[in-house]
């Protein structure tokens, strides 16, 4: 895997280890070089370029980019129990900018899983509507879709917090080495293969 990789967005970006606590996860067991995953940032503010990310972002060089966004603006909008038309229009706005505005030649954009594997009825609803919102933000978007909760299983999660474990992230590190050669040679061509 010879391309460059840059990696941003929240959490699961940064690759919260929900086991020993640490940001290192799949990027560090990838070797990336370009990690720019920020925990607890929200896609509204890399949207409004908080502190310069977004810019940091488009002005490091890098032939792919991963992007990890929309969760915590989702647990933001649904914390005082009344999710608005205005929350989510403002969502979907902010994750395409910020994907529009980092494109490279292949764009891979993950997809949530379901922390707590089907045993939280909120998780159980929310994270399929999460996922299909950050779908639409990039609706005729050149991207690849990773799908974690494809790659991961109840092992992967403690039960408790929302982050995989570090067995978790080795899983996601070997899929996402897998995703990026399978759409390397494709990267040019407008053609995306979705993978999970």
């Amino acid at each position: 895997m010879s391309e460059s990789i840059l990696v941003i967005g929240d959490s699961w970006a940064s690759a919260r280890e929900e086991d020993t606590g640490r940001d290192a996860g799949w990027p560090a067991l990838m070797g990336l070089e370009f990690r720019q995953g920020i925990a607890g940032s929200t896609a509204a503010q890399w949207a409004g370029d908080h502190k310069g990310i977004l810019t940091r972002a488009k002005q490091t060089e890098s032939d792919a980019v991963i992007v990890s966004l929309l969760g915590n603006d989702a647990r933001a909008a649904v914390s005082d129990g009344n999710v608005t038309a205005e929350e989510i229009a403002a969502g979907l706005r902010d994750m395409r900018a910020v994907v529009e505005s980092v494109q490279r030649p292949l764009t891979i954009v993950l997809l949530y899983a379901d922390p707590f594997c089907g045993n939280n009825a909120q998780a159980r609803v929310g994270v399929p509507l999460l996922n299909g919102a950050i779908r639409w933000a990039c609706n005729g978007l050149p991207v690849v879709f990773a799908d974690t909760g494809a790659w991961l299983t109840p092992d992967h999660f403690d039960g408790h917090g929302i982050h995989p474990t570090r067995a978790g992230h080795a899983v996601i590190a070997d899929r996402m080495r897998e995703l990026i050669e399978a759409n390397a040679e494709l990267s040019g061509q407008g053609s995306r293969r979705e993978d999970g």
